[in-house]
């Protein structure tokens, strides 16, 4: 966490010096214009200024543009406990930080409503404020599956929602016993818990049948070397992608113990494959925007092998 927080210092110092250099650059232009002295050396000032005009153009793209261009990443997941031919089709969607409608969420909808779904897994942080629980209700219960929802808290809603009802009356099936929730005929054992909330988790992942495919369900992927038994599939959010990533280097912060290992996308931990989803919304009291880290939908095939 220490290295995540010298990152994100240093892209601020970064940027407050480019900002700094271009203000002093224009002084001394408009200093050298008034005396109509001539411009010998104009260099460092044209360079502050295209280094302030462009981090001026992402800041727009990443404010008007990026902050609701959903991406529908599309992921499949072979498994031998299941006969060859047999499939699931599952949507993982993640920390929408709801505090108002918004293009991406209404995008959410409509992607998902479009798809074939079995089922339907949200893996927390779901408000921003109190007052938009009505608004999150709408949306996550809105999205259809045969199997219906299933969903745990986050950080966020552990911290600050633990009293607002967010899942019930039939929105999603909250992950918190120490038993898997079996759907499709016994086939899918689900485990979950919420932020911080581990008691059950050892309990429920011994308990799931052997000859089901294990499908474990928590806000971060922090858990993920620590699982005994390990899940046949871990699906995880939180990290946002970093929310603002650089080209090449990727995500600049993600709050994860493990940095930037499990930032986004797909993982092979050991027997486990770990998905962690960029989510839809942004970390609350920061700047809505995305950079390089696009809000993701992620449609994921599980499809049978065995033989």
């Amino acid at each position: 966490m220490k290295a995540q927080i010298i990152r994100v210092a240093l892209l601020l110092a970064f940027s407050l010096l480019v900002i700094i250099s271009s203000a002093i650059s224009g002084l001394v232009l408009l200093d050298a214009r008034r005396r109509k002295r001539p411009l010998t050396s104009t260099w460092f000032p044209r360079l502050s200024f295209s280094l302030l005009a462009l981090g001026l153009g992402c800041f727009a793209y990443a404010l008007f543009i990026e902050a609701d261009w959903v991406e529908v990443t599309r992921v499949t997941v072979e498994t031998p406990k299941w006969p060859a031919g047999k499939k699931l089709k599952l949507a993982h969607v993640s920390d929408f930080h709801v505090d108002r409608q918004s293009r991406a969420l209404t995008r959410v909808g409509e992607v998902l409503a479009n798809e074939d779904l079995d089922l339907i897994v949200f893996t927390g942080d779901s408000l921003n404020r109190a007052e938009a629980a009505p608004t999150f209700r709408s949306i996550l219960g809105g999205l259809p599956a045969r199997l219906g929802r299933v969903a745990v808290r986050g950080n966020h809603d552990v911290a600050h929602w633990s009293k607002v009802d967010l899942f019930g009356g039939g929105v999603a099936t909250e992950l918190m016993t120490d038993a898997p929730v079996m759907l499709d005929e016994g086939r899918l054992a689900v485990c979950g818990a919420p932020f911080w909330g581990l008691d059950g988790v050892q309990s429920c992942l011994a308990h799931a049948p052997k000859e089901a495919l294990v499908l474990f369900v928590y806000h971060s992927p922090d858990l993920v070397e620590q699982l005994v038994p390990a899940p046949d599939l871990y699906l995880a959010g939180h990290t946002h992608g970093g929310q603002v990533a650089l080209p090449i280097y990727g995500a600049v912060i993600t709050m994860s113990n493990y940095d930037k290992r499990f930032e986004s996308g797909r993982y092979q931990v050991g027997k486990t494959t770990l998905y962690v989803n960029r989510g839809i919304g942004f970390e609350p009291h920061m700047p809505r925007v995305r950079f390089f880290a696009r809000p993701e939908v992620t449609i994921i095939e599980i499809v049978g092998t065995e033989r």
